[in-house]
């Protein structure tokens, strides 16, 4: 792949569509750097709000103003701006302290609408989200039944589960209603 086509890529990667046809402004010393600059404030923004320690998010931060100060100094792309970005991305990573120890782990998880967002970007249902719900709740009342079935309470499920007593007496009666009604409709 082109290198012009490498820098739309990595664009679109965090800009989206709004990168869409900007291989172009590669060949553009003062565009490419406006869009380099644009990355670099959106990745400070992002790392803002990292849940780390307190060290590795100041190197974060550290590693991108140089990443920033290279890019205003420099024309073209040099080996200073290269090996910030690796540094960045070592950082990234959980490395720390320039002696090869890996210092954090890196944490990734998806919120119910980045997994919504995932499923549909790859081709999925649009409501598979719903489903997964559905399907959770129903898996939910199932593992109450069986624990009430071992001789726990309400109390000690909702200790088992990380929910409360309360949330478990819902399911259980909602399970009870949809037993009557099922039993209505086999009479």
């Amino acid at each position: 792949m082109d290198t012009p086509m490498q820098f739309e890529l990595t664009m679109r990667l965090l800009f989206g569509e709004k990168a869409y046809h900007i291989a172009s402004s590669h060949g553009y010393p003062a565009h490419r750097r406006k869009w380099l600059q644009k990355t670099v404030r959106k990745l400070e923004r992002i790392v803002n709000v990292v849940d780390t320690t307190p060290r590795h998010k100041e190197m974060l931060m550290r590693e991108l103003d140089e990443v920033s100060s290279h890019l205003k100094l420099a024309k073209d792309p040099s080996w200073d701006l290269v090996y910030g970005l690796f540094r960045l991305s070592m950082r990234l990573l959980g490395f720390d302290y320039v002696r090869g120890a890996k210092c954090h782990t890196p944490f990734y998880y998806q919120t119910p609408a980045q997994y919504d967002t995932a499923t549909i970007l790859d081709g999925g249902d649009v409501m598979q989200l719903h489903y997964d719900r559905k399907n959770a709740v129903t898996l939910r009342r199932s593992i109450i039944e069986d624990l009430r079935k071992n001789g726990l309470d309400d109390f000690k499920i909702s200790l088992v589960l990380n929910t409360t007593e309360y949330e478990v007496k819902q399911l259980r009666s909602n399970m009870a209603l949809n037993s009557t009604r099922r039993k209505r409709h086999a009479d």
